[in-house]
């Protein structure tokens, strides 16, 4: 499997969260591990959004990041997976004094230390800009994704409530991104409508777009998706979770690949929602009768719009024929 949308704050096991409560001596909560989880009652992605609050009180040292971007890639390469993108926000861990700076770093030892020996897997780190923090914050981040551009990070985002702001408020910085050539993905087109996508690409440069399910299928914007190659990075569990989306039959995957429009499944946050890519899968198999040559089709997609090298992606693509039948088989086989 590959997951190119993958938050590392949503995605502790609850391994980590009890490794990492004793060594920081924080309190859990009484109704652990259940606060971990979205309720089945959210109402929106803000409410979805304070789930990251405990997991992020958890890492704010150079240890706990690097242990946790380890646990995160033994897990993924131990369930199967060939690729993932694994993307974080270094202002969100400087609470108790840590730099955004030695977050990065410690996040690229934690990644490099767990890609030892891993034959037919790689990943990669993506630095999250957040809507609701100051100008001077994000560019920081975008410095640092230029900074370690060599060093497994591939990518800068825009994450965080998407209501908060529209995305014209942040074309300086991302004239900034792209002034210095960085891979841009913007988080739109979940909590808000068709024209936050718009404004993604025409504004802020995105190459993909995290959800983007909202993107009304009009002519120009058909040839505007297409022309500029934009890949969108469907999570659908958690987009009915947030309410954006009512239940599985509504992921336009079908509408979008049917006017060539790139798809990818993913799952956004592991623990969180509680899922991961298989079981993304599963749900679109159950609701579309999705055949093998549509899960090779969503997962090379995937591994065209990794920001990987070429190399890399052949090996993805090597990886992916080999364990497609076995990814199908799982895929159909009833839990």
């Amino acid at each position: 499997m590959i997951d190119l949308h993958l938050h590392l704050d949503g995605s502790l096991s609850i391994e980590d969260f009890n490794y990492l409560a004793e060594r920081n001596h924080i309190y859990l909560g009484d109704n652990f591990p259940e606060n971990v989880y979205v309720p089945n009652d959210c109402k929106s992605l803000e409410e979805y959004l304070t789930r990251f609050d405990l997991p992020c009180s958890l890492l704010q040292d150079e240890f706990s990041i690097a242990y946790v971007v380890s646990s995160l890639v033994n897990r993924l390469y131990n369930d199967g997976y060939i690729y993932a993108e694994i993307r974080f926000a270094p202002q969100l861990h400087t609470l108790k004094g840590m730099s955004q700076e030695n977050a990065v770093i410690a996040a690229i030892s934690g990644l490099n230390f767990a890609l030892k020996d891993k034959e037919g897997f790689d990943a990669n780190l993506i630095l999250c800009c957040m809507r609701q923090s100051p100008v001077e914050v994000n560019m920081h981040a975008i410095e640092l994704a230029d900074k370690y551009r060599d060093k497994k990070v591939v990518a800068v985002d825009l994450a965080g409530p998407e209501a908060f702001l529209t995305g014209d408020h942040y074309t300086s910085l991302f004239d900034e991104a792209k002034k210095r050539n960085l891979n841009i993905i913007i988080h739109a087109g979940e909590a808000c409508g068709s024209e936050e996508v718009i404004r993604a690409v025409d504004l802020l440069h995105a190459q993909r777009i995290g959800h983007g399910v909202h993107l009304e299928l009009t002519k120009e914007n058909i040839r505007k998706m297409t022309e500029n190659r934009i890949t969108f990075e469907f999570c659908p569990t958690s987009n009915l979770q947030t309410t954006s989306l009512p239940d599985y039959k509504a992921v336009p995957i079908r509408e979008f690949d049917k006017y060539g429009i790139a798809v990818t499944i993913n799952s956004d946050n592991m623990t969180v929602s509680d899922t991961n890519v298989l079981k993304e899968f599963r749900h679109l198999y159950k609701e579309f009768n999705l055949q093998k040559y549509e899960v090779r089709h969503f997962l090379t997609n995937s591994i065209n719009a990794s920001f990987t090298d070429y190399a890399t992606k052949a090996m993805l693509l090597n990886e992916l024929n080999k364990k497609i039948d076995s990814y199908y088989d799982l895929i159909i086989k009833e839990e």
